[in-house]
């Protein structure tokens, strides 16, 4: 049930954590492979076993952690661009269209014909979507349910070399040129987000849905905070004019790889190492990242042996987080993190007594107020799960930034200047060049979609690029690049 003229400020719990530590072990690059078979492009695994593929047609096998490797599969002359595995299903792709699958991790291979003759340069696949990625534009996306592969249509004829899959219905590409190419509908219909950088690019990687890293020639390594509307240069010294080829990340552990260096930040970004192999003469391709745990680089020595290694080891001391179950000393806990809360309310209570205040009880360990409901109802649909706290329990939760607008729900206007808005993550505001520009965005009533924000607020937002055209804000995506309330803080 909705309460009228209610007062909306949000209070959020902050929970106490306790740290176990556990000593640091010794750290480093292992050689598990050199010269097997010619440079290799790709490594991974499936089942209890690993595969890598590279130059001269060989996928290769370790059946003992990595230790050991062998040609386990030779098919023609194909030279393979990337292996990938989704279950119990593995994917290398090539020359020539060329896609070998096997369906029981690796044990039995076979050839799908595509009826494609482009280079296929990478493929990565999720549980119900798959994308590959080669020459002249070309984007093959997996239809789940049929089992089969579909052309897509690019509108570009330059190679395309990285592909990341997020797993959502979202995709990035990146190519020759600095392109930078979106899915927002699991690879039906691509969206040209103009150029990431002004040099080819071969690896990209989002480390959330606005936050990501392109990788290309001469060192570069772009970072993008706002889904690819701007990018800034990383600058790692020891990087100059090497090709990266590769990148992935699992939590605040980034990798990128390329000729003869490997750079890595393990504190999200914000500092970076370049470990240089000019002496050994490596090259490497490809990045497996498939956990905290386990993390193996693929490539190749002089350009025609293979190389695998491995990280073994942390550089950092590893902590075990438990949460106390307590908030303050004496308090009970009345409610969990995400929970709407709000005081209980006496008899003939007034529309402004404080009890009609709702809060919203975030993990970030603070308490966030709504300035009006408007703001209210684009993150929920109705009261109905409010919880009624105690004084004392209301009374520790410290106060934090104000909730904002819900990215792409609405557009919005200050009181005092005409300019109009549409609203991305975590409160940044956007420009909208025109009404024609309003239309394109959110149809013939675009003008029915606008809520007014009291001056008093305009601290509580940001100000990001100006929308100029439909390519610079894609509102089905801005509705989803936050899962909920927390994420947007």
């Amino acid at each position: 049930m909705k309460h009228s003229k209610s007062v909306f400020v949000s209070l959020v719990f902050v929970p106490f954590f306790f740290i176990i530590v556990f000593p640091a072990q010794a750290s480093g690059w292992i050689e598990k492979d050199l010269g097997t078979i010619q440079g290799l492009q790709g490594i991974t695994k499936a089942g209890d076993n690993y595969f890598a593929v590279g130059n001269g047609s060989n996928i290769i096998r370790s059946t003992d952690n990595g230790n050991t490797w062998a040609v386990y599969d030779q098919s023609g002359s194909v030279y393979w661009q990337d292996i990938e595995t989704t279950g119990t299903k593995v994917r290398a792709v090539g020359e020539g269209g060329t896609l070998r699958e096997s369906t029981n991790s690796g044990l039995t291979w076979s050839q799908r014909n595509l009826e494609i003759t482009d280079t296929f340069y990478d493929i990565e696949t999720s549980s119900e979507r798959g994308y590959i990625v080669g020459t002249n534009g070309r984007i093959m996306y997996y239809g789940f349910n049929t089992d089969t592969w579909h052309s897509a249509t690019s509108s570009t004829t330059l190679a395309l070399y990285g592909v990341q899959d997020r797993g959502d219905g979202t995709a990035w590409v990146v190519g020759s040129e600095g392109i930078l190419l979106k899915t927002i509908d699991s690879g039906i219909t691509w969206t040209n987000k103009g150029k990431a950088a002004d040099t080819d690019l071969h690896a990209v990687w989002f480390t959330t849905s606005s936050s990501g890293y392109v990788v290309g020639k001469n060192g570069t390594i772009r970072k993008t905070t706002d889904s690819g509307y701007s990018w800034a240069t990383v600058s790692v010294s020891g990087l100059s004019t090497q090709k990266l080829y590769d990148i992935e990340a699992v939590g605040d552990d980034i990798v990128i790889v390329g000729d003869k260096v490997i750079v890595r930040s393990q504190d999200g970004g914000k500092t970076w190492t370049a470990t240089d192999y000019t002496s050994q003469n490596f090259t490497f391709r490809d990045v497996y990242f498939p956990s905290a745990n386990e993390l193996w680089i693929a490539g190749t020595k002089d350009d025609y042996q293979s190389v695998i290694l491995k990280w073994e080891g942390v550089t950092e001391t590893p902590a075990e987080t438990v949460l106390s179950p307590e908030p303050v000393e004496g308090v009970k806990i009345e409610a969990v993190g995400g929970d709407l809360i709000k005081l209980s309310c006496q008899a003939n209570a007034q529309t402004n007594d404080p009890c009609k205040a709702v809060y919203f009880y975030s993990s970030d360990g603070k308490r966030h107020a709504f300035p009006n409901d408007k703001v209210f109802f684009t993150w929920f649909d109705n009261f109905n799960s409010v919880k009624e706290v105690s004084a004392s329990f209301m009374s520790a939760l410290p106060l934090g930034k104000n909730v904002t607008y819900h990215a792409g729900t609405k557009m919005v206007k200050f009181q005092t200047v005409p300019t109009v808005y549409a609203v991305s993550k975590k409160g940044e505001l956007r420009a909208i060049a025109s009404e024609q520009m309003a239309t394109e965005l959110y149809g013939a009533t675009w003008n029915k979609q606008i809520d007014d924000i009291s001056d008093a607020f305009v601290g509580n937002y940001t100000f990001g690029v100006k929308i100029n055209s439909a390519s610079d804000f894609d509102v089905a995506a801005e509705k989803v690049s936050v899962s909920g309330l927390d994420a947007n803080f």
